[in-house]
């Protein structure tokens, strides 16, 4: 629980932005890919493994 102070802004306490254990998905998840046993993190907001996840496409590092 936070306390806020006179100044705007200004707040003291533990912070309360998404870090509670119901804000991540549930324990026990399996891989949506059909045939697939794997058990998903709760860290891991997809529904798929990293195996079946499309690779996301970045542009290359800048050259210094």
């Amino acid at each position: 629980m936070a306390i806020s102070n006179r100044q705007p802004g200004l707040v003291f306490g533990t912070p309360s932005h998404g870090n509670e254990g119901s804000a991540r998905p549930s324990r026990g998840r399996v891989c949506g890919q059909l045939g697939c046993t794997t058990i998903l993190s709760t860290y891991n907001s997809s529904d798929l493994c990293w195996l079946h996840t499309q690779p996301s496409l970045r542009p290359p590092l800048a050259s210094a």
